[in-house]
């Protein structure tokens, strides 16, 4: 009982690695829409960008076309790097496609938190950008002999320990009074109930 307790209070993950070895678990891919496709207008010689919150080692895949065949710059940074980024600062990208029409990108953010996608436009003309992004989760699914392991093993317990209780109960258990009285006949060793004189099995006195 008290193992089932402790898997259920634990989630059953916590048997993830036993189900494993087993064949009794399986990983499901969802994709969350973060970004619709969206038109990104850029004004020339200058840039956009869209925060977006992340999270750690949750993969981030995307798209982005630009109209007309013109190219932009496509950057990824952190927050910090944008910063530095936009103060004329070399920083570090996450991604870095100086000359883009049309791109397919996905990376897995090391940290959370917010990251930036720029979109730089160094001609003189504007540019139009479709931009869509997801993120994308392996969900590790249990079985359900291994999802309700914990619950199983509790409803065994608590069986086992009524069948205990009952077999306990059944069970005639004499007292050491009850061996105490009485007398064992001298002549053929039978035991005798101290209320009697003579012995049950050979009729003799004891006297």
């Amino acid at each position: 009982m008290l193992i089932g307790v402790f898997i259920i209070n634990q989630e059953p993950q916590l048997l993830t690695p036993i189900a494993g070895a087993f064949g009794l678990v399986s990983y499901v891919q969802t994709v969350t829409t973060i970004t619709e496709p969206t038109l990104i207008s850029v004004a020339p010689s200058n840039y956009t960008y869209l925060p977006v919150d992340l999270t750690a080692r949750v993969q981030a895949t995307g798209m982005l076309i630009v109209s007309n065949g013109k190219e932009v710059g496509f950057y990824v940074m952190n927050e910090g790097n944008f910063s530095e980024w936009r103060s004329g600062h070399p920083s570090r990208v996450v991604l870095a496609r100086p000359f883009v029409v049309s791109y397919n990108f996905t990376f897995t953010p090391i940290a959370g938190g917010t990251y930036f996608f720029v979109f730089d436009n160094q001609d003189t003309s504007r540019r139009v950008v479709i931009f869509s992004l997801s993120i994308v989760r392996n969900r590790i699914v249990l079985q359900p002999v291994a999802e309700y392991a914990g619950y199983e093993l509790l409803v065994i317990g608590i069986l086992l320990a009524v069948l205990g209780l009952k077999t306990g109960r059944n069970k005639p258990v004499k007292s050491l009074e009850a061996r105490t009285i009485g007398w064992i006949c001298k002549f053929c060793g039978a035991e005798n109930n101290s209320a009697q004189s003579f012995c049950s099995n050979c009729g003799r006195s004891q006297h």
